[in-house]
C-alpha cells in the first residue's frame, strides 16, 4: 500500500496566502494614497474658487476686474504647487457670481480620476451710496 506524505510545516500554504494577500494589500496602499492626492486637490481647488468668487463678487464687472480675478486664481493655484486643467470659468451676474476651477493631479492609480473640480457660487456685492441709503 503507498502512503501519501503531507507537508506537516504548512510552508505551501504560507506562499500561497503570501502571492494572494501582497498584491491586495498594495493596492489598498495605493489608492490611499490617490484618494490623500484628490483631497489635497479637491482643497486647492475649492480655495481657489472660493477667493476667485469672493474677488468676483466685490468687482464692477468689467473686463480688467475679470482679469484681475483670473489672475488670482492662477496665482493660488501655482503657489500651492497644483495645475489647471482649463482655465477658470467665471459668470458674473446681477445677482450671483459662479467660478468653476478644474484641477489636474497625477494618478497613483490609473483607473481612478485624475481632476477635480469645484464650483463656488456667491452673491454678489451690491454697493449702495451714503446718499442713496
Amino acid at each position: 500500500m503507498m502512503h501519501i506524505r503531507q507537508n506537516k510545516n504548512g510552508r505551501g500554504e504560507v506562499s500561497i496566502q503570501a502571492v494572494l494577500l501582497v498584491p491586495i494589500i498594495l493596492m489598498m496602499f495605493f489608492i490611499g494614497v490617490h484618494m490623500a492626492t484628490f483631497a489635497h486637490a479637491s482643497h486647492i481647488a475649492n480655495l481657489s474658487a472660493s477667493q476667485g468668487a469672493q474677488a468676483a463678487a466685490a468687482s464692477t464687472g468689467e473686463s480688467v476686474d475679470t482679469a484681475r480675478v483670473l489672475n488670482g486664481i492662477e496665482t493660488t493655484v501655482s503657489d500651492l504647487g497644483a495645475l489647471m486643467s482649463y482655465a477658470p470659468r467665471i459668470y458674473v451676474g446681477s445677482t450671483e457670481v459662479i467660478v468653476t476651477v478644474t484641477l489636474d493631479f497625477s494618478p497613483v492609480v490609473p483607473f481612478l480620476p485624475h481632476f477635480v473640480s469645484r464650483t463656488v457660487i456667491l452673491p454678489r456685492e451690491q454697493f449702495i451710496r451714503e446718499q442713496d441709503r
